[in-house]
């Protein structure tokens, strides 16, 4: 399974309010913060919504763990 990497281009003065809690919800904070997230239609949704804030590729990283995967992890040792 893939990520993808996300960055913030534009700042968010004068976007809507909605758009401004996709971003958040991406977990970019300041314009030029990266981050990197599972490759699944919803992430795909969410940065279609804010494509102009936004610049996106595909890497070959592994996807970052939720926080599920980190309990069960940390419950088994």
């Amino acid at each position: 399974m893939a990520a993808i990497k996300v960055k913030l281009v534009r700042g968010l003065a004068g976007c809507p309010a909605p758009h401004r809690v996709i971003v958040q919800g991406l977990g970019l904070k300041k314009r030029d913060s990266t981050k990197i997230l599972p490759d699944t239609p919803q992430t795909l949704g969410m940065i279609a919504k804010v494509a102009y804030l936004v610049e996106w590729e595909r890497v070959d990283a592994p996807p970052p763990v939720g926080r599920k995967a980190k309990k069960a992890a940390a419950a088994r040792s």
